[in-house]
C-alpha cells in the first residue's frame, strides 16, 4: 500500500515550526519596556510630588531648612544639630538664587529636582551590566519603598546617592578624573560618603589589576589617581582637626563599633526583595548542611543577642516625626516606623529571635548572590564600613548598599523580578501616603 502521509520524493519538506520565545522574553529589554516604565516611575513621581511637597515640616526637614536659611544669608556656620557638611543645602541656596524660590513649598520643589535625576542614573549604570534586566531593575529601585518619599522631602539622601552613582558610572565608563570628583562633591554632602570615594577608588583597581596586591602596583595606581588621593587626605585633615566626623550634634553621632545598622540592613534586604529571595529560600536552607556555614550562623546567633540593643535616644518611641507648621497648626503625633519595629525587635528574647530569622536568611541568600562582576564583591566591606560606625539605628544610612546590590546583582527570571518591582512599588504608595497624611515617618 502507498505511505499517503509521506510526501513525494523531491518535494519541498515544510520548514520545521521555530518555537516563539515566551512573550515576556520578548517584552524584556525591549523599548516598549523601557517607555513603559519610564511612564510609570513619572507618573507616579507626579502623583507623590503632589501629594507631599505641600506638606507640614517632618523630621530633619526643620533643621535642614534652617541650615538653608543660614547659607541664605551669608553666614559660613553649621546650624546647631547638623552633622553633615552643608554641600546640599548650599545647591539649594544657589538654586533658590537662580529662581527667586522662597518658600518651604518651592525649597521642597527644588529638592527633588536635584534628587531624582538618582533614577536615570540607576537605569544608565544597569544597561550597561545588564541590559535586558535595565527596566525592571529601575523600577525596584525607583521605588524602593525607604527611599521613594525622601525624593520628595528636604532630605540629602537623595543627591547624596545621586552623586555616588554617578561617580560609579564615570568609573565604569573610564573617566576616572569626573569620578574622583564627582565623590569628593559626595563627600561635602554626607561624610560618610568617603568610604564610596574608597569603594570607587578599589573599582577602578580592580579593573586595572584585578585581585592582585603589590607595593609597585599600588603606587603607581594611586600616582595615576592623585585626585582620589587628594580627597582621601583632605578628609583626613579634617577629621584631626574637627576632633570626629560629626559637624554639629555630636553627642548622639560618636565614633561607635555597632552592628545594628548591619542587623537592619540585613533585616530589610530580605523584605526588599521577598519574591526572589523566596525562590531562593531552599536552596539557601541547603546551605546549613555545611558544618562551616552552620557554624558561622551559631556564631552570628549569640552575637546578634548579646549586641542587638536599642538604646540611642532617637531610636526611642517618645521621639515624634511631626511638629508644629508656621503657623501653629499641630498636626499630630506621628511615630517612626524604625522606632517601632526596633522597640518590637528589642524588647523581649523571642521578639529578637523572630527579627534573626530574616537577618540569618539574607546572610544565606546573600552568600548564594552571583554579581555582574567579580569586583562588585567590595559592596560587602563597604557595607560594613558604612554602617558600622554609627549609634543611630538608621533605615536611610542603608541605602547606597541597597542601591549597589540592586544594580550589581544577576538576574534570571523576569517573572521574579518584575514582581519584586511590584511589591517595592505598592510600598513606595503605601509610605508615601502614610506621611502624607501625617501617620508615621520611616
Amino acid at each position: 500500500m502507498m505511505d499517503t502521509d509521506r510526501a513525494p520524493a523531491g518535494a519541498l519538506q515544510p520548514a520545521p515550526e521555530v518555537a516563539q520565545p515566551p512573550l515576556v522574553t520578548s517584552w524584556l529589554g525591549s523599548r516598549a519596556e523601557t517607555y513603559t516604565a519610564a511612564a510609570v516611575i513619572t507618573l507616579t513621581c507626579i502623583w507623590a510630588f503632589l501629594r507631599l511637597h505641600q506638606g507640614e515640616v517632618a523630621a530633619d526637614e526643620g533643621l535642614h531648612g534652617l541650615q538653608i536659611v543660614t547659607v541664605a544669608g551669608g553666614k559660613l556656620e553649621i546650624a546647631k544639630g547638623l552633622t553633615m557638611f552643608p554641600g546640599y543645602h548650599a545647591v539649594l541656596v544657589l538654586l533658590a538664587g537662580l529662581t527667586g524660590a522662597r518658600s518651604s513649598t518651592a525649597i521642597r520643589s527644588l529638592s527633588s529636582l536635584i534628587s531624582l535625576p538618582v533614577i536615570p542614573i540607576f537605569y544608565l549604570i544597569v544597561r550597561q551590566l545588564t541590559p535586558r534586566f535595565a527596566a525592571v531593575a529601575t523600577l525596584q529601585f525607583a521605588f524602593l519603598p525607604i527611599l521613594f518619599p525622601f525624593l520628595f522631602l528636604l532630605y540629602t539622601d537623595g543627591f547624596s546617592l545621586l552623586l555616588v552613582l554617578l561617580s560609579v558610572l564615570l568609573v565604569l565608563r573610564q573617566r576616572r578624573k569626573a569620578a574622583a570628583a564627582v565623590a569628593i562633591l559626595s563627600v561635602l554632602v554626607r561624610q560618610t560618603n568617603i568610604i564610596c570615594l574608597v569603594f570607587v577608588l578599589g573599582l577602578a583597581y580592580l579593573e586595572d589589576h584585578g585581585p592582585t596586591l603589590s607595593r609597585e602596583r599600588v603606587v603607581s595606581f594611586l600616582r595615576q589617581h592623585l585626585l582620589f588621593v587628594i580627597g582621601l587626605a583632605a578628609f583626613a585633615v579634617f577629621v584631626v582637626v574637627n576632633g570626629g566626623v560629626a559637624v554639629g550634634d555630636r553627642s548622639a553621632h560618636p565614633l561607635k563599633f555597632t552592628l545594628g545598622n548591619v542587623y537592619l540592613f540585613l533585616f530589610l534586604y530580605f523584605f526588599l526583595s521577598l519574591p526572589t529571595h523566596l525562590a531562593s529560600l531552599r536552596s539557601a536552607l541547603a546551605s546549613l548542611g555545611d558544618k562551616w556555614v552552620l557554624g558561622l550562623s551559631l556564631l552570628l546567633f549569640g552575637v546578634f543577642m548579646l549586641t542587638f540593643v536599642n538604646d540611642h535616644p532617637y531610636n526611642q518611641l517618645n521621639v515624634e516625626a511631626f511638629r508644629y507648621s508656621d503657623d501653629a497648626k499641630y498636626v499630630g503625633q506621628a511615630p517612626f516606623l524604625r522606632n517601632q519595629l526596633l522597640h518590637l525587635a528589642t524588647q523581649s528574647a523571642l521578639s529578637k529571635i523572630l527579627f534573626f530569622i530574616p537577618v540569618l536568611l539574607s546572610c544565606l541568600l546573600l552568600l548564594k548572590t552571583k554579581l555582574v562582576q567579580p569586583r562588585f564583591l567590595l559592596i560587602f566591606p563597604l557595607t560594613l564600613l558604612l554602617l558600622t560606625p554609627s549609634w543611630l539605628i538608621e533605615q536611610r544610612y542603608c541605602l547606597i548598599p541597597l542601591a549597589l546590590l540592586l544594580l550589581a546583582r544577576e538576574r534570571t527570571s523576569p517573572v521574579l523580578e518584575y514582581a519584586t518591582a511590584g511589591l517595592a512599588f505598592v510600598g513606595a504608595v503605601y509610605f508615601t501616603y502614610g506621611i502624607d497624611q501625617y501617620l508615621f515617618f520611616l
